[in-house]
């Protein structure tokens, strides 16, 4: 995800999510203090630290908590199999509870503190001091699942990398499995508030138009608000054979519940913004909702790794991770450890061109390859799943056909 420049509307986000979201899993953490979280032993080399600058709370709680939890598992794993290099993994997190105040001096004090790599929330604007603040030590940055393009080279991290499904590739895979369902006509609703869900529109537009699809009307709107008179012009207007909702909750949900209440019965199809079925018991019924996201976290997904570790994470916190995002916090370790091994150094440069160059890494989230000029993923499968029975499905796995970027 990538934040505008502007603020969001937090009072906005607070209402909707307890009007629409059920509950969402939050990471021990232990507040604003930095603390210890990975403790099993591994071989009697010593300790190795990761600095951890995420949100158990505030707007980016649900994006960042279940990457986070699954880390500590995945950190525990790994030093039962001797951590890295030999070395015990020391995770130290700083909860920011989505402080934006917080990022820079939470990243200052965990590298000042011997940090060796630094893993940031999951928002390239709210994330950039943090992963600024490494930058300018020569230290790894890495966000489990920023979306946009922008967090590496191009915006000025050339240590900075994304365990994420970019963009590019996620709203391509809507646009195809759209126009493969035989959805030849579409209504575009974005949210503004975020340049992700902005991209994502324009990128499904792109793609769907140059597959021969036609977009017979583009909505905006911003978390918090109603959209009843959109509906009512969707309604009146020439019916769509799909509605794209780029947004994210708790805002898409909204759209999602008075969309159907108005009438709207046209399927409907969103990215990783709308993963996650928390927020579908406020809508009963709901049906021919489509969602493409990293995983199945229902154990549903065709990668039986995928299902394994979603079954130690709800033994691990009483409950299932509530979105597919939670693969992209162990893929975090596990591309560390390979840059590790590759470049024999926890020096920032080095690191980097292990990951640049190193080729395909087999992460949980799925294929993952880097180059000089694009440190995200954006040809990795994904999985298209649909709300059954007030809970996500899985229908099937699917890489993009032709990689569309916005611009």
């Amino acid at each position: 995800m990538s934040l505008p420049r502007l603020s969001v509307p937090l009072a906005g986000l607070a209402g909707a999510a307890l009007l629409l979201s059920g509950c969402v899993s939050s990471a021990p953490t232990g507040g604003d203090a930095a603390t210890d979280d990975a403790s099993t032993s591994a071989s009697a080399g010593g300790k190795v630290t990761i600095g951890v600058v995420m949100a158990s709370s505030g707007f980016m709680g649900p994006i960042d908590t279940p990457p986070l939890n699954a880390m500590k598992l995945e950190a525990d794993r790994l030093n039962a199999d001797g951590g890295i290099g030999g070395q015990e993994v020391e995770l130290k997190v700083i909860d920011t509870g989505t402080n934006l105040d917080r990022y820079a001096s939470a990243a200052t004090e965990l590298i000042g503190g011997g940090a060796k790599a630094l893993v940031v929330t999951c928002d390239y604007d709210v994330s950039s001091p943090a992963a600024l603040v490494a930058e300018s030590e020569n230290v790894l940055s890495i966000a489990p699942c920023i979306g946009d393009p922008i967090y590496g080279p191009a915006g000025g991290l050339k240590n900075g990398f994304s365990m994420g499904s970019g963009t590019p590739g996620e709203a391509t895979v809507q646009a195809e499995f759209a126009y493969e369902q035989g959805w030849t006509s579409a209504v575009l609703l974005t949210d503004t508030t975020l340049k992700y869900t902005q991209n994502q529109c324009e990128i499904f537009e792109k793609r769907f138009t140059e597959l021969g699809g036609t977009i017979i009307a583009k909505y905006d709107y911003q978390q918090g608000d109603s959209v009843r008179e959109t509906v009512s012009s969707v309604a009146a207007g020439e019916a769509p054979a799909v509605i794209a909702n780029c947004g994210y909750s708790p805002g898409g949900a909204t759209v999602a519940k008075e969309m159907r209440d108005g009438g709207v019965t046209a399927p409907i199809i969103s990215g990783f913004g709308m993963d996650g079925d928390f927020w579908t018991g406020g809508i009963p019924g709901l049906s021919d909702y489509y969602i493409v996201t990293y995983a199945a976290k229902n154990g549903d997904d065709p990668e039986p790794a995928v299902n394994e570790a979603a079954d130690a994470y709800e033994k691990a916190y009483g409950e299932r991770p509530s979105v597919g995002a939670f693969v992209a916090g162990p893929s975090t370790l596990q591309a560390i450890k390979a840059a590790y091994e590759k470049a024999g150094s926890w020096d920032g440069d080095k690191l980097t061109t292990a990951l640049e160059t190193m080729g395909p890494l087999d992460l949980l989230a799925g294929p993952t390859e880097f180059s000089t000029d694009l440190h995200i993923s954006v040809e990795r499968p994904m999985r298209v799943l649909v709300v059954k029975d007030g809970k996500l499905a899985f229908v099937e796995e699917r890489a993009p056909e032709k990689v569309t970027f916005a611009g």
